[in-house]
């Protein structure tokens, strides 16, 4: 069972790694299941055939209802009581009771997390102490650095749960961890004194050959956000076009979600009004995401070094899949990847961006189809290794 309880947007990450997982497993096992939030959409859950197993605990993090309506769904809940220290950790731990239950899951099963978060692993943990050996599935635990410490509940979240799955592996629970990047799997390891595996997004793409255009065109791709170095992009471009290089830089990304993101308003407007620079709305379909890997010749990740110090990009995983080079600032836990692998150029500073994406837009179009194609193979011979042993355990 390939279980998510934050997959519940229509958009983002989650709904296709439950799908890309999905394919990923199927080869090893006789059958898979996905199983995503109760909240996720209905019509979304039929259409993927997703199990809708988990109460979404996350509205604090991940804002997708209001704050009555959150409350009101989780009291609902028969497992919640305001009497204990965490009652979302009973409301958890109960929806992993019934799902072991439902799914008369034995010790032959495996329950797969392929993002984890703070109250999927504890209720798993909590359900399959309670159970019999007999009984008790395998659970692969693939830490991504978003989720795994969001609880209000907690002073230091992390430190808990890692002593949580340290407990639950000494009491004979089958714990398997893997972590997205290097530097995570150290801590974790560190933390927890189990084996971490390294095992960062599977292949999810076809490599799509660079386009044939004279302009260089830039994908800063994802959900615009602060941390992903939105309010970076004037002080890029304005770079860029202060010394132009023989091909026209052009820059496409998306806005900040509105809601929020007002003082922000006279900057997007410069950055609207800047030359090259295609500004899309704050959500799009996954067709134009892929569009618009196809349309680009590198993708840009200015994201920030604190608070990518140990997590991954997906956005940097995809863009290896779909057979782009990143641009991105040395000291984020992902670039240590991009520079080993060659999936791209690692700088260090906002300020040398711009002549990076000069001289990368100077390279000849067939020198960086074999720089691209040289990198995608050794970064997914590894990961695709790493996951036939991690499973293999």
């Amino acid at each position: 069972m390939v279980c998510d309880p934050v997959c519940v947007l229509p958009y983002g990450h989650a709904m296709p790694a439950l799908n890309h997982y999905r394919r990923l497993l199927l080869p090893r096992f006789e059958d898979v299941k996905c199983l995503a939030s109760k909240s996720f959409s209905e019509k979304l859950a039929v259409e993927n055939d997703f199990e809708q197993a988990f109460t979404f605990l996350y509205n604090k993090y991940i804002p997708v209802m209001g704050e009555a309506r959150f409350n009101e769904m989780v009291k609902a809940h028969p497992a919640f009581s305001d009497a204990f220290a965490d009652p979302y950790e009973r409301v958890a731990t109960a929806d992993a009771v019934d799902i072991l239950g439902r799914h008369e899951i034995a010790s032959e099963d495996t329950i797969f997390m392929p993002g984890a978060d703070f109250y999927g692993i504890v209720g798993f943990l909590n359900a399959c102490a309670a159970r019999p050996a007999a009984q008790r599935p395998k659970i692969f635990i693939r830490l991504i650095g978003v989720l795994e410490a969001a609880t209000p509940f907690y002073d230091d979240p992390m430190g808990e749960l890692c002593r949580r799955i340290r407990a639950a592996s000494a009491a004979g629970v089958r714990l398997y961890l893997s972590a997205e990047t290097p530097a995570y799997a150290d801590y974790v390891n560190e933390q927890t004194g189990l084996i971490t595996y390294l095992t960062p997004y599977p292949e999810t793409s076809e490599r799509l050959p660079l386009p044939e255009t004279d302009d260089f065109n830039v994908l800063c791709a994802g959900s615009a956000r602060l941390d992903k170095g939105f309010h970076h992009l004037l002080e890029i471009m304005q770079g860029v076009h202060a010394n132009p290089s023989r091909r026209k830089v052009l820059l496409t990304t998306q806005t900040l979600p509105v809601k929020g993101s007002e003082a922000w308003d006279s900057y997007t407007s410069q950055l609207y009004a800047t030359s090259g620079v295609t500004l899309l709305e704050p959500v799009i379909s996954s067709e134009l995401m892929h569009d618009l890997y196809r349309a680009c010749d590198i993708v840009l990740l200015p994201y920030a070094q604190d608070v990518y110090r140990m997590r991954g990009s997906a956005v940097m995983m995809e863009a290896a899949g779909a057979g782009r080079l990143c641009l991105t600032l040395r000291g984020t836990a992902f670039s240590r990847q991009v520079e080993y692998y060659g999936l791209g150029e690692v700088v260090d500073t906002i300020r040398d961006i711009p002549d990076a994406i000069r001289k990368m837009a100077a390279m000849p179009r067939d020198r960086m189809q074999g720089r691209i194609d040289q990198a995608r193979a050794r970064f997914f011979l590894d990961i695709n290794a790493a996951y036939a042993h991690w499973l293999s355990l």
